[in-house]
């Protein structure tokens, strides 16, 4: 534990420095790292070529995490093919767009007023490559017995679910879609106690990310790439 978390705390100092660009700043850093590691002579920093940050952990990931055999003793010749894997997709900014949409207590409906809203979103976003995110929320107030779903997460999800319903009906591609279910787990207000205060954690989120699908695919490619 103490060896993964000292290589991590390198490779953030490392890619920190190769995103400076000023050489008094990067001094600055050097010196502040010489105090750091009680280093009383002087430090020297050459950078040949631009540092890949992917290269780097996945470097870090072999030393700490060696790849284990797939054959052992036990009778289970275990999971074939990848252990661990790490993806760097930038989403960039977020944009919330259309407001919060609240739903009746227990339920996934949409309301009239809020399918109007979906739609709107969707007039302004189609034709676009950007991600778009749509995340359900729930109240921690139990499910009652006779309950569609199972737990507040699935309920998140269903609500999610209906939004996205609406999106595509209105031609949003469901390539751009992604559904986050959030169950209760982060309302707007933490103590809501009147009912126009627990219906805003009774909703969907939607959010417009930076992120495009060619980001996406672009990672699955080289991911195949790397497999063969």
């Amino acid at each position: 534990g103490d060896m993964m978390s000292l290589l991590l705390c390198f490779f953030v100092i490392i890619v920190s420095m190769s995103e400076i660009k000023k050489d008094e700043k990067f001094q600055q850093v050097m010196q502040s790292l010489r105090k750091a590691f009680g280093n009383s002579g002087e430090i020297h920093a050459v950078m040949t070529e631009p540092l890949d940050p992917n290269s780097l952990l996945q470097k870090l990931q072999e030393i700490v995490i060696p790849p284990k055999p797939a054959h052992g003793d036990a009778d289970d010749p275990g999971i074939q093919g990848r252990v661990f894997r790490v993806t760097d997709v930038r989403e960039g900014i977020h944009v919330e767009i259309g407001g919060r949409i609240t739903f009746d207590r227990f339920s996934d409906v949409l309301k009239p007023e809020a399918e109007r809203l979906i739609e709107q979103v969707a007039a302004k976003t189609v034709g676009h490559n950007t991600i778009i995110k749509i995340t359900g929320h729930t109240t921690r107030e139990p499910l009652p017995k006779d309950s569609a779903w199972s737990d507040q997460w699935a309920l998140s999800y269903a609500r999610a679910d209906a939004v996205k319903r609406v999106l595509v009906r209105n031609g949003i591609r469901p390539a751009r879609i992604r559904l986050v279910a959030a169950g209760a787990e982060a309302p707007v207000l933490r103590q809501a106690y009147e009912e126009r205060e627990i219906a805003l954690n009774r909703r969907v989120e939607i959010v417009v990310t930076e992120a495009t699908i060619d980001d996406y695919n672009e990672t699955s490619k080289q991911e195949n790439i790397q497999e063969r």
